[in-house]
């Protein structure tokens, strides 16, 4: 989807709040729901804890435990008993951690979880998850304790790594589901997409769900120029591959599957990680890059790029979480958003207008030190010169 030329003006960036927008059940909480609706987390924890990991087994192998009555839900209509390492550490985070299950709480939660298995020196487990509340101190030891005991030294960077893809194929299968089971979610996105757009206009979604690859209600709308789901997508099979194929008439199509990651920047010690950081391997960005890697001699999907003509940056369910932070900071630099005449709109809903105003200047912290100027500066001139403006999102429901 990349062209030599790209004339368009504005930038759409979407993500899991214009789906839910649109419709679409797809928060990580949907995907648990489902995927845990007849199992007993208490009766899981509490007997895994009993046991010695290699006792009877892989930690995994519920029957060796005595757990095969727990059946989690695989999304091809069937319940089984193959649990995955990513079931029992979310198992023991809604057990234990009073938080939402918004995208980017569940990012950060699993960037601590692997920096308490990946670094068990003393200094480092004593600030473990601190910005958490939970019931009692017992809870945290307990939360702590099973961590250690379900990625014990015989998990490598390999299991759970392979365990990680699997997990992201389970969630490609749950968002696959509910675009089938919503009839009219492709309506309301072309729906939205056309109230959005103001001119020629490339998109960038964070979403793994619509893609004009693969919907033919998004491939007639006018001023759409490039779209790029950037962590892959839901549908990536054989059957949507050959749709891909016939859509862009080349046969070196690869459709990514889902890329699950962990943030650069390590919200509890303030500072981004560095290469050689053990969790380093497990970011957004180094997934993309192994993807692209694998894929560098067919079509490259997750590659992109921002056209230099961009003036209108639109920016609809994004919670501008530093997740996602390596993707705007590009766009901040390659659009001179400190000195050129790059505008900003950013829609939000409800009351999180303050959240967002909030997470969009933690954002502008880190971008400020690129350009040399105080963010509080920088801020106020955006403001000033009316090139940040932030919107309710009802003005088009």
């Amino acid at each position: 989807m990349e062209n030599e030329i790209n004339n368009a003006k504005q930038l759409l960036i979407l993500g899991n709040g214009f789906d839910k927008a649109c419709g679409l059940n797809s928060d990580y909480s949907d995907f648990f729901n489902e995927r845990f609706s007849k199992i007993d987390k208490k009766s899981i924890i509490n007997t895994l804890l009993r046991h010695k990991p290699n006792n009877h087994g892989s930690i995994r192998n519920f029957n060796a435990y005595g757990l095969g009555n727990q059946k989690f839900y695989n999304f091809d209509g069937k319940y089984e008993n193959k649990v995955n390492y990513f079931d029992l550490l979310f198992i023991a985070t809604q057990k234990y951690i009073q938080m939402n299950e918004t995208w980017s709480d569940i990012e950060q939660i699993l960037q601590e979880i692997l920096q308490f298995i990946y670094k068990e020196d003393p200094s480092s487990k004593n600030k473990s998850f601190n910005n958490y509340k939970f019931n009692s101190d017992k809870e945290i030891l307990t939360f702590k304790n099973f961590l250690l005991h379900i990625f014990s030294n015989t998990s490598t960077d390999k299991t759970i790594k392979k365990a990680l893809e699997e997990y992201e194929r389970l969630f490609g299968k749950f968002i696959t589901t509910e675009i089938n089971k919503q009839s009219l979610y492709m309506t309301n996105v072309k729906y939205k997409l056309n109230q959005l757009i103001k001119e020629e206009s490339d998109v960038l979604s964070f979403n793994y769900s619509a893609t004009p690859l693969l919907d033919s209600e998004l491939s007639n709308i006018d001023l759409l120029h490039d779209w790029y789901n950037v962590h892959g997508l839901s549908r990536w099979g054989s059957d949507y591959r050959t749709i891909a194929v016939h859509k862009t008439h080349n046969n070196n199509v690869i459709l990514p599957k889902p890329i699950f990651g962990i943030s650069k920047y390590d919200q509890t010690n303030d500072q981004f990680l560095s290469v050689n950081d053990p969790i380093y391997q497990f970011t957004k960005n180094n997934r993309r890059k192994e993807k692209i890697e694998r894929m560098k001699r067919g079509y490259n999907f997750l590659n992109y790029r921002i056209s230099s003509n961009i003036d209108l940056v639109t920016i609809f369910g994004h919670s501008l979480g530093m997740a996602d932070y390596d993707y705007f900071k590009n766009i901040f630099q390659k659009l001179d958003l400190a000195n050129g005449n790059l505008k900003l709109e950013i829609y939000y809903y409800g009351k999180d207008d303050k959240i967002l105003e909030d997470n969009f200047k933690r954002m502008l912290e880190e971008y400020s030190h690129t350009v040399s100027m105080n963010r509080d500066d920088l801020y106020s001139k955006l403001c000033n010169e009316k090139r940040v403006i932030f919107k309710n999102s009802k003005i088009i429901e």
